[in-house]
């Protein structure tokens, strides 16, 4: 009886081993740490993509040219604010002519600061849908592998494209 059980304890032992051995990945990294398959982007995607970045490009000029003028009237309002400020320090405070110019010159100045906040806050929503669509682009689109066949395929494509429809206008 002890011979069986010791020759059980072998064969168990023995099956043990052997299928132990069987899950052992040979590489020396766990499995979860093996890299994934390699998977391409399809002409399809490589298009949306491209089309969607063409698109956000175009966006971009608009958002970009609201804020080259939000910049310039920026820069008007800081100049008006400096001359005020050195008109305020010459102001003939016994003089009401003077005194009513000057406030007539604020006033325009208050109207363009109103305006300067009209503009940031009417560009905000454009940027910001901007931004969040450009944020999903880059989410989509950033991290693609393409096969360079494919990639020249879909610039042919819209190569040929863009050249009928400059001929169509």
């Amino acid at each position: 009886m002890p011979f069986l059980r010791h020759s059980l304890f072998v064969l168990v032992s023995l099956a043990a081993g052997a299928t132990a051995g069987a899950t052992t990945v040979k590489t020396g990294k766990p499995a979860a740490s093996q890299p994934a398959a390699r998977a391409w982007a399809t002409r399809d995607q490589l298009r949306d993509c491209l089309d969607t970045e063409a698109a956000l490009k175009e966006r971009f000029k608009g958002v970009e040219a609201a804020a080259d003028a939000h910049e310039q009237l920026f820069s008007q309002v800081e100049a008006e604010n400096t001359k005020l400020t050195e008109l305020q320090g010459q102001l003939d405070h016994d003089s009401d002519i003077a005194v009513r110019a000057f406030n007539a010159l604020v006033k325009e100045h208050n109207l363009h600061v109103k305006q300067l906040n009209q503009d940031a806050a009417d560009a905000r929503p454009a940027a910001d849908a901007y931004n969040a669509d450009m944020s999903a682009y880059n989410h989509r689109c950033a991290s693609l592998v393409y096969r360079v066949e494919d990639m020249d395929a879909v610039m042919r494509e819209r190569k040929k494209a863009a050249a009928a429809s400059a001929a169509s206008r």
